[in-house]
């Protein structure tokens, strides 16, 4: 028997005040309740309770009582660890944030092969959701629940005290800034916290730290990391590592993913901080900014391939960042609704908020932009070419509130050089009817639909009103223009061109024909359609279809064919949850956008976002946080999407994409941008006044404010 059982304090040590696993406070629980004698309170009554008589008990079987078995020869053990974790909060003199132990992990290569060993079998044991080399993980590890399972014995516990000894003590050595002390000397510790280091420094630190890992090897490991990578040394396949080696390929490749997983937890910059880096700061080719570890590798791709197997990312990932596949039509939506010149910070932030983009990426995108000519670059200064005509045509009118005659527009283009055809000064061509960014507001001059606010109408009712006209007078056909003027003395508030345009575009949804090519706009009535669902048809459209899918493409399963017709349903669907944004350009289905995500990790983001601050929370500030810290690429519509889908099940609230636990007084960012703004403050001083009202990013704050300046000015 263990000496420590022979320790009066031990006999007498109070059970409930003991921390013991839930299958022995099961048991604890079954031998009280199966008693009629004075109740067990110390660990001498469990000591001395005979396992047979425990038998005889009304309810107790064989199960109980191999565990009363067990829970005497554990009770040593587990009253020794109890009073391990009370000297370890009577001495503890380290108290840091759980928030930095979380973003602490050990060094590999500073462990000895007990510790190896242990952690090991922790990873077994816990899984591929725990990393056990994490120093909160560590720290905070239930050794009394541990004790309870097979092949945690004493030995075992008291060397992971050891190691989380050693652990404290070694945070005693480290300076105040703990994450800047993992950068600059290895050490045992590194840190998973994103930080952004100059590339100089990632170069030295990568290749001292890898040579150190490599100088851990043994020869045959070693010689096969060399030789897989290409590091300093000729690349060799599988094949011929084990002809040299007489080894089966098979064991060469269980070598190699031995030693790359181990690499991972032997470098300062953990596979997470340096991949952020690379997505966050590669504005031109890695090579040139890792210059001495590139000078290691025979070839280019042998460098890329280990680097993306240190950031533990797939192959090709980098090569995505230099050379980002992007849309030559990616800022077509943005010109519609947008004057130029805009700054390059805008166009980067557009990418990174509403399309996912890193940094990196967005910057190298605007580059081969620019080098097709879609994008023409003075200085900061940027200016749309090769537009389309439609787009074209919005452009120019994003900068006239009150419209401007289609000849002037024609000019104002082809002197700009925004469309990639010249436009005809004498003749009126497309570009302007039948367009989804404009409209006509009087003879001969166009608006743009920006100006126009169609939430203020109400459509069905709009619509109605016709096919009761039509019913009275027994009409299949009437000029819209009669219509409109016969019935004046109706309580309305529209002009007849916005009545025109409202006709045409939402009328075949109910049956209403819309013909203005004649120079004399008809309305013709078409008996068999009733007002049926389109929201229905857009549903369908979105299940069947394997990709997301843009308004334009929507709108070609649409009886109209009109984009914002589109537009308008799926708005709507939108606030119902049933359609999710993806990004600036595409929707899809709450089931296939979300299909493949870890939506637990991200949610958890989510909320301790929300944690941060008591204030409202622009959806912004989720994709910055969530991209960064899982290595993601969605936009901010994205995250806004997911948590609609949640947010009745929270009880939070939302209006647009602003988030908060309490009612939202605002409408939306812009409403709230005008009521505590004030125009003479300097643009600084009022991003500081709105940050004070809404959690937002530095992109969305400026928009913010530069929608706000404009619509002042207009």
């Amino acid at each position: 028997m263990d000496t420590l059982c022979f320790n009066k304090d031990y006999y007498d040590a109070d059970l409930d005040s003991l921390k013991v696993s839930d299958k022995y406070a099961k048991l604890v629980k079954r031998i009280r309740s199966s008693s009629n004698e004075e109740p067990v309170k110390k660990i001498s009554d469990i000591i001395n309770l005979d396992s047979n008589e425990f038998a005889s008990r009304s309810g107790v079987g064989k199960l109980y009582v191999d565990m009363l078995i067990d829970f005497k020869k554990d009770l040593p053990n587990i009253y020794e660890m109890n009073q391990l974790e009370l000297e370890t909060l009577e001495q503890e003199d380290v108290f840091l944030e759980e928030a930095i132990f979380s973003k602490l992990y050990l060094n590999y290569n500073f462990l000895n092969d007990v510790e190896t060993k242990q952690l090991k079998k922790l990873q077994k044991f816990f899984g591929k959701d725990v990393d056990v080399y994490n120093v909160s993980f560590l720290l905070n590890i239930d050794k009394v629940d541990l004790a309870g399972n097979d092949g945690f014995g004493k030995l075992f516990l008291t060397e992971l005290t050891r190691l989380q000894d050693k652990i404290k003590k070694e945070i005693k050595l480290l300076d105040d800034n703990l994450i800047d002390s993992c950068f600059e000397s290895a050490g045992l510790f590194f840190s998973g916290e994103i930080k952004f280091i100059e590339f100089h420094k990632i170069d030295a630190i990568l290749i001292e730290d890898v040579e150190s890992y490599l100088w851990s090897l043994d020869e045959i490991n070693r010689d096969t990391a060399l030789s897989r990578w290409g590091f300093n040394q000729k690349h060799q396949t599988l094949e011929e590592l084990g002809v040299r080696y007489q080894l089966a390929r098979e064991r060469i490749r269980q070598l190699e993913k031995s030693i790359n997983s181990n690499l991972g937890l032997s470098l300062r910059i953990r596979p997470n901080v340096l991949w952020a880096n690379i997505r966050e700061k590669m504005t031109e080719d890695l090579v040139l900014l890792l210059p001495n570890l590139a000078k290691c590798f025979e070839s280019d791709k042998l460098f890329y391939s280990f680097v993306e197997l240190c950031c533990h990312i797939d192959s090709g990932s980098i090569f995505n960042i230099a050379f980002p596949k992007i849309r030559n039509d990616i800022f077509d939506d943005y010109f519609c609704n947008n004057p130029s010149p805009v700054s390059k910070d805008v166009l980067i932030n557009e990418l990174m908020s509403n399309y996912g983009f890193c940094q990196a990426s967005a910057i190298n995108a605007i580059k081969e932009l620019e080098r097709q000519g879609i994008l023409y670059i003075i200085e900061d200064s940027i200016f749309p070419r090769k537009m389309g005509k439609y787009e074209a045509v919005a452009h120019v009118l994003v900068s006239y509130p009150a419209g401007l005659p289609w000849k002037d527009v024609a000019k104002i283009i082809n002197i700009k050089g925004y469309s990639a055809k010249s436009f005809n000064e004498n003749r009126q061509e497309h570009g302007f009817n039948d367009s989804e960014y404009v409209y006509l507001c009087s003879q001969g001059t166009f608006r743009n639909l920006m100006f126009l606010d169609i939430g203020q109408f109400d459509i069905p009712e709009i619509m109605q009103n016709l096919l009761d006209y039509f019913k009275q007078n027994q009409l299949k056909i009437l000029h819209l223009n009669d219509y409109f003027f016969q019935s004046k003395s109706s309580k309305r508030e529209i002009e007849y061109f916005t009545l025109r345009y409202l006709v045409r575009e939402f009328g075949e949804g109910y049956g209403l024909y819309f013909n203005g090519k004649s120079g004399t706009d008809s309305v013709s009535l078409d008996p068999k359609v009733s007002l049926i669902s389109q929201s229905d048809v857009i549903i369908k459209v979105l299940n069947e279809s394997k990709n997301a899918l843009t308004k334009q493409e929507i709108a070609e399963r649409l009886r109209s064919k009109s984009k914002n017709h589109a537009a308008f349903y799926i708005n709507n669907l939108m606030e119902e949850g049933k359609v999710i944004r993806v990004d600036q350009l595409v929707y899809t289905t709450p089931e296939k956008a979300f299909k493949n995500l870890d939506d637990k990790a991200v949610m958890r983001l989510i909320k301790d976002v929300m944690n941060m601050s008591d204030t409202i929370v622009e959806a912004d500030v989720f994709r910055e946080h969530i991209n960064m810290d899982l290595n993601l690429s969605y936009s901010k519509y994205f995250y806004a999407g997911l948590l609609r889908t949640r947010i009745a099940e929270l009880g939070w609230h939302r209006r647009g994409n602003l988030f908060s636990k309490e009612l939202i007084k605002y409408e939306s960012l812009a409403d709230l941008t005008r009521k505590v703004c004030n125009p003479e403050l300097s643009n600084s001083q009022n991003i500081e006044i709105l940050r004070d009202a809404v959690l937002l990013t530095r992109s969305v704050a400026l928009e913010a404010m530069n929608w706000w300046r404009w619509a002042l000015s207009h």
